[in-house]
């Protein structure tokens, strides 16, 4: 860096600039904590949030830093190059020599504010990976995969399978109405309260009632979460769903060839509270035969395949899903994700979650018979 290009002055004026930067950063950190305290939210769910959101007023606070000091510093060259054009004028002319080639010029090193601003992308990218389950449970008798493919940085979906002590394996997907940092805060809050009520729950509906009481109102208007409970249980071999404003799941019968579309009536989750909320739930069943399929999707699964009619997504998605389970459980819904992205990309957020009753042997069917009838007993 060219020395006249920096004065202590400026020193001392960036010194400033970061001390008043952290201080805003520091009081608007406490401020939301304290905010959030006073909405209800718990604290461990609030100190999370505040954390999150001074993360990213540092980073925009940061960027505006370097971006002013950019500009100064290009106003400065361009002084210097007029200053010194002028002088070369005032000079007389040098004989003439020989042109010698240009060394090439060096590329310019990134800035100290671009490597933060990318190591706190990364970071957040790697945080938001760890709130999502690593693997799926292994359910004996069933076959479960999930997908989750983040339209940027920082996705709004995400999902959850937290088995239960009764040996049935609880389900939740959901689709935050903002993206980016914003949708990754809400989705963290979010999936820790399933996560908090799940055992506490009487049943799916109940479990988004006590989601719904512990969100609803905290963040604002503006700002909803689309969902779905599940309880899978491998004994019964049945599947109950409440949903909260989201997409019907897919049940999917291969030896059949049949498609149908479940509906998990419900409003979203933080639009209303209250009564108005648990009166639109309603908890469906569904028995699952051998070789059936349940799938579960976001927007990203059908906004990717048309880039104009929503409709044609819908569509491409049930025949997709129809033949990506043709073949079997195993590499299924590697399949439906090959079938479904190959033409282009993504608008929005995508996440999949498969799962699938195996076929049983005649041993194994004597075997879950027995248990069923000693639950019934």
């Amino acid at each position: 860096m060219n020395p006249k290009l920096v004065r202590p002055s400026q020193v001392r004026l960036a010194g400033r600039r970061v001390f008043a930067v952290s201080a805003v950063v520091a009081l608007y950190t406490a401020a939301t904590f304290g905010l959030l305290l006073h909405l209800g939210l718990h604290a461990a769910i609030a100190c999370a949030a505040a954390a999150a959101a001074g993360v990213g007023m540092a980073a925009i606070a940061a960027l505006l830093l370097y971006r002013a000091d950019e500009r100064e510093k290009s106003r400065r060259f361009a002084q210097m190059q007029l200053d010194a054009a002028k002088e070369r004028a005032q000079r007389p002319a040098p004989a003439a020599a020989p042109a010698r080639p240009k060394a090439p010029t060096p590329p310019p090193e990134p800035g100290g504010f671009a490597l933060l601003e990318s190591r706190e992308r990364r970071e957040s990218r790697e945080i938001q990976a760890a709130l999502l389950p690593h693997a799926a449970p292994t359910v004996p008798g069933y076959h479960i995969e999930t997908a989750y493919e983040p339209c940027g940085n920082l996705g709004g979906d995400f999902y959850d399978l937290i088995p239960g002590g009764d040996g049935t394996l609880l389900i939740t997907l959901g689709d935050v109405s903002g993206k980016g940092p914003a949708g990754a805060i809400v989705m963290a809050m979010v999936q820790t309260l399933f996560r908090e009520n799940a055992d506490r729950a009487d049943g799916p509906a109940d479990l988004l009632r006590r989601v719904n009481r512990g969100f609803a109102g905290a963040l604002g208007k503006g700002v909803f979460v689309t969902a779905l409970a599940c309880k899978l249980d491998p004994v019964r071999h049945r599947v109950t769903v409440a949903g909260a404003g989201h997409h019907p799941l897919l049940l999917l019968n291969p030896a059949e060839r049949r498609t149908t579309q479940v509906s998990a009536p419900g409003l979203a989750l933080g639009l209303v509270d209250g009564d108005a909320f648990r009166q639109s739930l309603v908890e469906t069943t569904i028995d699952l035969d051998e070789g059936d399929f349940v799938l579960l999707y976001t927007d990203g699964a059908t906004d990717s395949i048309d880039e104009v009619t929503k409709g044609v997504g819908e569509s491409r998605l049930l025949a997709a899903a129809s033949a990506a389970v043709l073949g079997g459980a195993s590499g299924a819904l590697d399949r439906l994700r090959t079938d479904l992205w190959q033409g282009g990309g993504r608008r929005d957020d995508s996440t999949l979650l498969l799962v699938g009753r195996l076929a049983q042997t005649a041993r194994q069917r004597a075997a879950d018979t027995r248990s069923s009838l000693q639950i019934m007993g």
